[in-house]
């Protein structure tokens, strides 16, 4: 059966993008009708209740990219990419065990299929136009719903073209030039196979579309939800949305001269082709926007004078003040006792167990009096005494990311729960310590929003523009206000230089486990990407002559070399499912 006739039938459900993405299903779960019901366009936008439950599923296909995928990713793969967490040893062919030792992601590699070849990518390429096609399928059907109002479908329509510009964001950050879809295609389409077959567009229309979809969004959306609505999209969510990609279209990996590898006549699909600094001065007032609109309608930063408990409340407390978007999606529980968020602890604990903290990453955190810890060198055993107390020592972002071994948890002081003993059962007993992050004085809590917009993150994209521009003093003035939040003292460097590696250190720490990571060095083209970062020698903290923690008892503790990450420079960007690139309409990025 080719994929022509899978499509066709598909067309009462889907009247979408299926051929191109590559995808085969018709699966019924879109509509969230009754077992043994037809889902139909009809039948979904009859009424407003079947079409916010169309509504819920194209929000829960967006917004998952890079979370909870398919169940077989999570947010700390990224760090583990990054080589920020140890991986997941103990499955052979994950994701980033296969990335980091096996040589990369290849074009094979990020296909849809789990099995031979290769498995998952840290994205799923074809996953992205599944929740494109459900966004268009909302929007341009949601007029046909005779007991909404005129406004609130207006409202739906923007929801869903903002969700598009998320997903099309992530994609340009991993893929550069990637087909723009703007609709459903047309039946009529049908009967040339070729139409559906759309090539790739420069990474400038790619960004533009982003913008324009942002913006049109953003002029409709309110500025908050009720709080029975909280997790749908804003008109700061949809700023959000634009002011990360125009952030990533202002670093050096596709604003500079020459592209990081050859693509001969197709340059232009991973690379603008030349520096323009006022890309910088597009990405820093499209960070000011958020700022403002957030502010103005009830956001902010939390500082209340308690760096550990600020922080642990802005990446942890469900709808906190700080948190623009969030992924709310609410699932039954591993227990039965739902409905909870599609993280709980058990599936976390699960998803974390491997992710112990690299040295690199660890090495980026300050003492909590702003200067740098000394950490042992390679091969330099000390006391794991000294252990205890240097990491006692540092800043309350760590307290509150991770539990150190023989330790109470920081950020659930007094709950023996959170003693490192009841996580001692986990895997990979190496590294500074084990992942806590997003569960401040949780007690017993089982899940938690993924914070996918923060608002500190644009504190920090304008300081990053601010010092690109020659504005160290207003660079400072942005960075100092998450920087001071975690309770050390003001940055006070002019030094554009300089500071451009203060302020990538701020954005290591204050969003780990918080997907920026890995695409962040990729951007930024960090020059030791491939010393001990994401390839080369990657160091953890080893115990008893560089071994595995003990639960008690420890004797000492080093730093070791854990394993040799790969790194290539075709890896800047992911490669494109060869699947597809073998049907002849895209053009797989260079070294792949």
């Amino acid at each position: 059966m080719n994929m022509y006739t899978l499509f066709r039938r598909c067309i009462p459900l889907f009247i979408g993008i299926s051929l191109i993405a590559g995808l085969a299903s018709c699966e019924k779960n879109f509509l969230q009708l009754p077992p043994g019901g037809s889902p139909t366009v009809d039948s979904t936008f009859s009424r407003a209740s079947n079409a916010m439950n169309a509504i819920a599923s194209a929000y829960f296909s967006s917004l998952r990219q890079g979370l909870n995928w398919s169940g077989y990713y999570s947010p700390n793969t990224d760090d583990q990419l990054a080589g920020s967490q140890a991986f997941w040893v103990q499955i052979p062919g994950s994701v980033a065990s296969v990335a980091i030792l096996g040589g990369g992601f290849t074009s094979n590699m990020n296909s849809q299929d789990m099995g031979s070849n290769g498995g998952y990518g840290n994205d799923g390429y074809t996953d992205n136009f599944q929740s494109l096609r459900k966004a268009y399928l909302v929007k341009e059907n949601i007029d046909r719903v005779p007991d909404m109002s005129a406004n609130e479908k207006e409202i739906v329509k923007a929801e869903m073209q903002a969700l598009v510009a998320y997903r099309y964001t992530q994609m340009f950050i991993m893929y550069g030039g990637v087909p723009i879809i703007s609709s459903t295609f047309p039946l009529e389409s049908l009967n040339d196979i070729n139409s559906l077959a759309i090539p790739r567009a420069p990474l400038k229309n790619v960004l533009d579309s982003i913008v324009f979809w942002c913006d049109a969004s953003a002029a409709i959306l309110p500025a908050k939800w009720s709080d029975n609505m909280l997790g749908r999209m804003t008109k700061s969510a949809a700023l959000s949305i634009k002011a990360k990609a125009l952030m990533y279209a202002a670093r050096p990996l596709f604003n500079s001269t020459q592209p990081y590898m050859d693509l001969g006549a197709q340059n232009n699909l991973i690379s603008f082709g030349g520096f323009d600094a006022n890309r910088w001065r597009l990405a820093l007032d499209a960070s000011e926007a958020v700022i403002k609109e957030a502010e103005g309608s009830g956001l902010g930063i939390i500082n209340t004078g308690r760096p550990l408990a600020d922080y642990g409340t802005a990446t942890s407390t469900p709808s906190n003040k700080e948190i623009i978007l969030a992924f709310k999606q609410q699932v039954s529980s591993s227990g039965g006792q739902g409905p909870y968020n599609i993280y709980n602890i058990v599936n976390w604990h699960y998803q974390a167990n491997g992710a112990v903290l690299a040295s690199s990453m660890l090495e980026n955190y300050y003492k909590a009096d702003g200067t740098n810890q000394s950490w042992p060198k390679l091969g330099e055993h000390e006391p794991f005494a000294e252990y205890l107390t240097k990491f006692k020592e540092m800043e309350p972002r760590l307290q509150a990311d991770f539990n150190g071994w023989e330790m109470q948890a920081a950020n659930n002081p007094g709950d023996s729960f959170w003693h490192m003993n009841e996580h001692f059962k986990d895997v990979n007993h190496f590294g500074a310590g084990q992942p806590t992050k997003f569960y401040y004085m949780a007690s017993r809590r089982e899940w938690f929003d993924f914070p996918i917009f923060r608002l500190a993150a644009y504190y920090l994209s304008s300081a990053e523009a601010y010092n690109e521009l020659g504005m160290p003093s207003e660079a400072l003035k942005r960075l100092n206000v998450v920087h001071q939040r975690a309770g050390l003292p003001a940055v006070t460097e002019t030094n554009a230089t300089k500071l451009r590696e203060i302020i990538k250190r701020e954005w290591a720490v204050e969003f780990i486990q918080e997907k920026y990571r890995f695409n962040d060095l990729k951007h930024w083209k960090e020059p030791n990407i491939d010393k001990g970062i994401i390839g080369g020698p990657i160091r953890f903290l080893g115990f008893n002559n560089g071994g595995d923690a003990l639960p008690s008892g420890n004797a000492n503790y080093t730093n070791t070399v854990r394993y040799n990450g790969f790194w290539h420079p075709r890896q800047f960007l992911n490669p494109f499912p060869q699947n597809e690139v073998n049907k002849g309409y895209l053009i797989q990025n260079p070294g792949y």
